[in-house]
C-alpha cells in the first residue's frame, strides 16, 4: 500500500474551506515601538486544522538597536489583553506564549513560524494541527521584535512585542471577506 494514499490531499483538507468566511480574526496594531504597524489575521477551522492567513504592514525594518532585521518572531500569547503598559517593554499584559499542555518552546500550541518581513510588509499563510479556533479565541497573536531562534526557554528569545490584536469570533456575524468586503 502506498503511504501517500493514506495522507489527506490539499483538495480533502481545504475541501470546506471559503476564504470569505473565516471562522475568527484578530486586527493587529503596532504599539509604541511600531506605531505604524497595522495588520490582519484571519483564522479558518477546517476539518484536520486551522489555517491561519496574515498580512501585516508598517514593520519596523530595523530593531530598537539598529540592527537589520526580516524576521520576526509570531505567537498566540495566553491573553487577549493589548493593553500597552510600559511603552519600553508594550504589550506584556497578553503573557506568555500560549501553552496549554506544557510543552517546552518550540513545541507550544502557539509557537507559529518566524514571518518575513520584505520593506515593511509581510504575508503568511500557515496551517497547523495545534489546536482549533474555538481554543484560541480570546488570546491574542503578537508580532515580536527579531526572529524566534526555537532554542532558548521559554519563548525563543524573539525580542521586544512590537504589535498586538485580539483573537475574535467572527460567527455568527461573520466577516465579508479579507479586508472586510465581499
Amino acid at each position: 500500500m502506498d503511504n501517500h494514499s493514506i495522507l489527506p490531499t490539499s483538495y480533502e483538507i481545504f475541501s470546506d474551506f471559503d476564504e470569505l468566511q473565516p471562522d475568527a480574526f484578530a486586527n493587529l496594531k503596532g504599539g509604541p515601538l511600531a506605531p505604524s504597524l497595522r495588520g490582519r489575521i484571519l483564522l479558518y477551522q477546517l476539518s484536520d486544522g486551522v489555517y491561519i492567513r496574515t498580512y501585516i504592514v508598517g514593520i519596523p525594518v530595523n530593531t530598537t538597536t539598529g540592527q537589520k532585521v526580516d524576521f520576526h518572531g509570531f505567537h498566540i500569547h495566553e491573553f487577549g489583553n493589548c493593553t500597552v503598559g510600559n511603552p519600553a517593554d508594550p504589550f506584556t499584559a497578553a503573557g506568555g506564549h500560549w501553552n496549554p499542555t506544557n510543552q517546552p518552546h518550540p513545541f507550544h500550541a502557539g509557537d507559529l513560524p518566524p514571518i518575513l518581513s520584505t520593506n515593511g510588509t509581510a504575508m503568511m499563510s500557515v496551517y497547523t494541527s495545534a489546536f482549533n479556533v474555538r481554543d484560541v479565541i480570546g488570546k491574542s497573536f503578537i508580532l515580536h521584535e527579531k526572529a524566534d531562534d526555537f532554542m532558548t526557554q521559554p519563548a525563543g528569545n524573539s525580542g521586544l512585542r512590537l504589535a498586538c490584536g485580539v483573537i475574535q469570533s467572527t460567527t455568527p456575524a461573520r466577516s465579508t471577506g479579507f479586508f472586510g468586503r465581499r
